[in-house]
């Protein structure tokens, strides 16, 4: 399995926390040569000099994605009633929809380190949490623990069987991957726009990053890296290449801009998938919010347990994935 994914997959990085994938992925850029700028703390950006023309200006391709994975911030530093006195239970809030049955292994990230237990559900009633972290007594009176500490599930993986992919994160440390492999081809790419590499933080969370991300850059195109939902309604499969979403609750992509993706990505061989939907969305939705006419395509990996313990992802969707965000760039910019 790829280093670079391996690294993203370890990171604690929870939606306004996402401190550890963005050092992963400056560490990633700065090796190759890109010049990279963070914009506070809601997002990053990574640039080559625009290529040289007669013309001068050229456009500029956004390629994006975001840091962040649903987690939980502890909201109770008072232990919740449990059965046993020699583990304690912290209440947690849910930070961008994390979703688990029963109990899930997960860690406790303070100033002071990290801390394994356990994420278990509660009974939803009264005006109580929901979930809670389970972990050793010793654990909280040791660990520093404080107001907005951050819980994840525990890394494990990734884990190959056959051709999937199985590890918590894939949503969306697989879009970041993609910007480090991209990172290391661009200059490469026969296109006239200047690519700009782009991650954000908290899309799991009202998408304040990508907002701040569009403000900043003002792309003339965007292209957002993101996981998507395998559907057996609409066709969506793993291993089926590439998502192209055309609807959902952050995007509309119109007939005549679905057609132009189809016929580049037929023009190289590189299969694509489609969905419509009208719920979940993406980062998409930032830039036209932010008044940017730019045109937004949304190109996803198709997964399956997403914002679970264990997400899966086919293999090879991820071996295309670069090539048909390499295509799109060339071919549509």
């Amino acid at each position: 399995m790829d280093m670079v994914l391996e690294r993203l997959l370890a990171c604690h990085a929870t939606p306004g926390d996402e401190g550890e994938v963005r050092d992963v992925l400056e560490t990633c850029w700065r090796a190759v040569g890109w010049r990279v700028e963070r914009l506070g703390d809601y997002a990053v950006t990574a640039r080559l000099a625009a290529p040289v023309s007669q013309t001068g200006a050229h456009p500029m391709v956004l390629l994006c994605a975001h840091m962040d994975s649903p987690g939980y911030a502890v909201d109770r530093l008072a232990p919740l009633p449990s059965s046993g006195s020699s583990v304690v239970h912290l209440g947690v809030a849910e930070l961008g929809s994390p979703s688990f049955e029963g109990r899930a292994s997960a860690v406790l990230k303070t100033a002071r380190g990290r801390f394994r237990g356990e994420l278990i559900q509660l009974d939803e009633s009264g005006d109580g949490p929901d979930a809670a972290f389970a972990c050793a007594a010793d654990v909280v009176a040791t660990c520093g623990l404080r107001h907005g500490d951050r819980v994840c599930f525990a890394p494990n993986g990734p884990v190959r069987d056959g051709e999937r992919v199985r590890a918590p994160f894939l949503d969306n440390r697989l879009g970041c991957w993609l910007l480090a492999r991209v990172a290391e081809s661009a200059r490469a790419w026969r296109s006239g726009c200047e690519v700009v590499l782009g991650a954000t933080a908290s899309e799991e969370m009202g998408g304040f990053g990508a907002r701040v991300l569009a403000e900043q850059v003002k792309p003339d195109a965007v292209v957002v890296l993101d996981t998507t939902y395998e559907s057996e309604a609409q066709g969506v499969r793993l291993g089926g290449g590439p998502v192209l979403t055309l609807s959902d609750a952050s995007v509309l992509v119109s007939p005549a801009w679905r057609d132009r993706v189809a016929e580049v990505l037929e023009r190289v061989g590189v299969p694509f998938q489609t969905e419509v939907y009208n719920f979940s969305g993406t980062d998409a939705r930032a830039f036209p919010q932010a008044g940017l006419t730019a045109p937004v395509l949304p190109f996803l990996i198709p997964t399956c347990g997403n914002h679970e313990p264990l997400e899966t992802a086919d293999r090879r969707d991820l071996a295309v994935w670069p090539d048909a965000v390499r295509a799109l760039v060339e071919g549509l910019f």
